[in-house]
């Protein structure tokens, strides 16, 4: 991507309310912004997350992984659905979706235990 690109995308960025922070990103190197909803971005590749230690950047991608993990479980339950959906009395179908449904609660669960303790 060109500079001139990226220039126009953090202008755009300014634009829609955001601020520029004095971080770069670790990749491009490129100034970083703060959305109005918290989220630090960066023009070139999106959603970064700053940490100011090793044990927060350890927090940080064990929740990528679980949230990551969550999205695939909801696109399952979604395509099982569906298959229920064509065959309500489908009960592999059926006892799926619940699986899916236990999965995603544990993940939650999780989740939810992972952000009190921040």
């Amino acid at each position: 991507m060109s500079s001139d690109h990226l220039a126009k995308k953090g202008a755009e960025l300014l634009r829609q309310g955001a601020t520029m922070l004095s971080e770069s990103c670790p990749i491009c190197h490129s100034p970083l912004f703060r959305l109005k909803n918290g989220d630090v971005v960066c023009p070139l590749h999106g959603k970064v997350y700053i940490v100011k230690s090793d044990e927060e950047e350890k927090k940080v991608k064990k929740d990528l992984v679980l949230t990551n993990t969550e999205d695939e479980l909801i696109e399952g339950l979604n395509q099982m659905l569906k298959k229920l959906k064509e065959d309500p009395k489908d009960s592999e179908a059926l006892l799926q979706v619940i699986r899916y449904l236990d999965a995603i609660e544990r993940i939650r669960r999780i989740l939810g235990t992972s952000q009190q303790n921040k």
